[in-house]
């Protein structure tokens, strides 16, 4: 925080371009200056994960007037006692946190004495009472605290109270500093020092950069660099916890960020002193990467204990820091997108649906490849579209102020030119990565796949390798939906097993710990395919004995899935998905292949009721069971929130196909998850291979279902045909209106061979 970020925190808050953000410090300080919260000797903080709903998921209201109180905004259940109290405390206090920060802020800019007094009496109240608060918490996987439950909240909360502490530092008596440093600070530091977590994880980043930033106020090195340095200091997280592309380990862009937003408190902290970090090669890489995750609609894919969406949007704030530092036009033109800049704002209601498939197919046009009949005019329209209110159509979100801090402290310049394609192509095309795992496929109409074939990446990771997401632009097809809070038993019960997501499942037990493989990635005139693998041959991973699994957190069965393989092929073509999954078991196993819709089953088939359980968790999560032979090859439709998905399967060995309705995100919605199992057999080995094809029509498609042997069919639809070539390959076709699709699949040693051939 030197002389040039304060000098530019002034100049923005006066500037007219930022009057939304000013607007918005001047009432988080106005809300800030409000609470009237009288610090005691007795604070005693839980769990805010406890603070939500057994019943929907849903967050209790907070109130600061009903303490022990806590209403749920959806049911209207009303809880109390514990750990609902204690829960409201610590949110009490990271209210209060927060809002001395914006209060001090908001005091720098506005000269305002009052808001200087109420900084410094809060400060000087935490003083008096820290060191006496009795170290406590029992939260599943994580340090105790002493204001809070945990010694994540304990870093949460004084990272906010440093930045008060550095901005009101001006106005404090001698005393007065010595008092907050010795009876706050300080003791804040060591206990932070004596609960680091000796693991890679984002409570760690966290952590140290906390313990760092107190260093650097104290003008403490020993402090400072028991925060920086040695095994898990924040140097370290940087160094082993973020992959070579620049992805944090633990797989998930929430998590990615959440660490992140630490780490980039201290860089302001310490900009333009010897401790600077902007140079750190990670630093950019951590910007880049999650850019070209980004799918068509400005989303980031949900991924593990992923609990609330990520758009252009809400990362505009992180941009701003990035653009600032860095100057990347990618960063300037993903902050256009989220405030709106360069089209017409009117355009943004429809930003939450796919209204215009036909114009992300023209945005797309240039990295996909042109389509065949497509004239040098197309190819014009196409960057008009692209640089126009085109991809407002299709966004999943609307365009935000300008209004966040990170605006004030950083904000440039970005003029109100026309956007360019640079981003848009990003969130158009394929990406693919062996290092952080994830293979995002997008087709020209706004189709998009994400697979993931990623390292382990521990306590907050699910156990689903080779998982899938498929959706068509902001529209949910089958997903994976993330998780809810950690407090909702849906959590540990459903959301992070292996059986609630696209995948493999053996014997209805969860995954151990594997590193999944990209084998390859092709792009072809026809479409882009991927083949990605994961085996239980042995027992490592690459983040053994970096990251500590309690055992509570280790539910898997290690001999289900011992000597089993799995390897599966996805292709996208403009019209097709293509699931190919090929199980490889030692002995006798049930195998289960996943597909949980966003939607309803559409066929009046001969289903029957299914009584016995269809996993080996609680059959809590799972009504409305149904099941049915599967034929040699079967069709089905679903209704999905939007459009329908027409789904074709074929299975190399005798199989039934079970539903169930099972829980959404949040959990008081629920999808249709389809089981495509075979049952175990005694077997030495065995290779059992499912084939499934999925095409999506939007609300203006129709069509109907009707399975026959050996063939599926929607008549005016769907026909799927699998069937041994002369050469021993599987010739796969698909059928249905105007699509006559086939391809040739051979397993030419470790890898597949998927061939066009009309």
């Amino acid at each position: 925080m030197n002389a040039l970020r304060l000098k530019k925190l002034l100049h923005n808050a006066s500037d007219p371009a930022y009057r939304r953000a000013w607007e918005q410090l001047l009432r988080r300080a106005q809300t800030a200056l409000a609470i009237d919260y009288p610090v005691s000797e007795q604070e005693r903080g839980d769990w805010t994960h406890y603070y939500y709903c057994s019943y929907d998921g849903a967050r209790l209201r907070f109130d600061w007037s009903r303490p022990g109180l806590h209403e749920c905004p959806v049911c209207v259940k009303e809880w109390a006692g514990e750990p609902f109290d204690g829960a409201w405390v610590t949110l009490a206090h990271s209210q209060l946190g927060s809002g001395m920060k914006d209060l001090a802020v908001y005091s720098l800019v506005a000269q305002d004495p009052v808001a200087v007094t109420r900084v410094r009496e809060v400060l000087l109240a935490y003083a008096t009472y820290y060191e006496g608060y009795k170290v406590h918490g029992n939260i599943p996987y994580n340090g105790p605290g002493k204001l809070f439950a945990q010694t994540l909240d304990e870093a949460h909360w004084i990272i906010d109270l440093c930045y008060a502490y550095r901005l009101i530092d001006s106005h404090l008596t001698d005393e007065e500093r010595h008092l907050i440093q010795s009876g706050l600070l300080r003791p804040c530091a060591a206990f932070l020092i004596s609960h680091k977590e000796h693991q890679l994880h984002n409570h760690a980043m966290l952590i140290t950069s906390a313990i760092s930033m107190l260093g650097f106020l104290l003008d403490d090195k020993m402090i400072h660099r028991a925060g920086l340095e040695g095994a898990y200091g924040l140097l370290d997280q940087l160094s082993r916890g973020v992959l070579d592309d620049g992805m944090w380990y633990e797989g998930n862009f929430q998590y990615h960020f959440y660490g992140y937003h630490s780490l980039l408190q201290y860089c302001i902290l310490v900009e333009g002193t010897q401790w600077d970090l902007l140079d750190h090669p990670v630093l950019k890489r951590m910007f880049d990467l999650p850019l070209s995750y980004l799918l068509p609609d400005g989303t980031l894919p949900n991924l593990n204990d992923a609990s609330y969406a990520m758009s252009v949007a809400s990362l505009a704030p992180y941009y701003e820091m990035a653009y600032a530092w860095y100057k990347d036009a990618k960063y300037g033109e993903l902050l256009r997108l989220a405030y709106g800049r360069g089209f017409d704002r009117s355009a943004s209601s429809a930003a939450t649906r796919v209204r215009d498939l036909q114009t992300l197919e023209m945005v797309a046009g240039e990295t996909a490849g042109e389509a065949a009949e497509g004239t040098a005019n197309d190819a014009e329209a196409a960057r008009v579209l692209a640089t126009t209110a085109g991809p407002m159509q299709y966004f999943a979100f609307e365009p935000v102020e300008r209004s966040s801090m990170e605006a004030l402290w950083f904000g440039e310049e970005l003029g109100r030119e026309p956007i360019t394609d640079e981003l848009t192509k990003l969130m158009t095309a394929d990406y693919t990565s062996d290092i952080s795992g994830l293979t995002k496929l997008v087709n020209r109409s706004g189709w998009h796949l994400l697979v993931k074939h990623s390292t382990f990446g521990g306590e907050h990771d699910h156990m689903d390798r080779l998982g899938l997401s498929f959706g068509v632009g902001s529209v949910p097809l089958f997903i994976d939906p993330g998780t809810t809070a950690y407090g909702v038993p849906a959590h540990y019960g459903w959301f992070k097993r292996t059986y609630s997501h696209n995948t493999i499942c053996l014997n209805g037990k969860d995954q151990p710990p594997a590193d999944g493989q990209l084998l390859q990635y092709r792009q072809e005139p026809w479409g882009d395919w991927v083949e990605t693998t994961v085996n239980w041959y042995g027992d490592g991973y690459r983040m053994k004995g970096s990251i500590i699994l309690p055992k509570e957190m280790c539910p898997w069965d290690d001999e289900v899935y011992r000597g089993a393989s799995v390897r599966r092929v996805n292709a996208l073509t403009d019209r097709v998905l293509l699931d190919i999954v090929k199980v490889t078991v030692p002995a006798e196993r049930e195998i289960d292949l996943l597909y949980h819709m966003s939607g309803s089953l559409e066929d009046d088939g001969p289903w029957q009721p299914y009584d016995a359980p269809v996993s080996a968790l609680s059959q809590e999560w799972l009504h409305g069971k149904q099941s049915k032979r599967h034929e040699n090859v079967e069709s089905l439709g679903w209704r999905m929130k939007e459009g329908r998905l027409l789904q074709a399967s074929w299975c190399s060995e005798p199989s039934e196909l079970i539903t169930a309705r099972t829980p959404d995100n949040p959990p008081s919605g629920s999808r249709q998850t389809l089981i495509h199992r075979v049952q175990g057999t005694a077997a030495a080995e065995r290779e059992v291979l499912f084939i499934h094809a999925f095409i999506y029509e939007g609300d203006g498609g129709t069509f109907s279902v009707s399975g026959t042997t050996g063939e599926s069919e929607a008549a005016d639809g769907l026909k799927l045909q699998v069937k041994s070539g002369e050469g021993g390959e599987l010739l796969i076709s698909l059928s249905k209106a105007k699509i006559d699709e086939t391809w040739s699949l051979e397993w030419i040693g470790d890898k597949a061979a998927l061939t066009f051939i009309r």
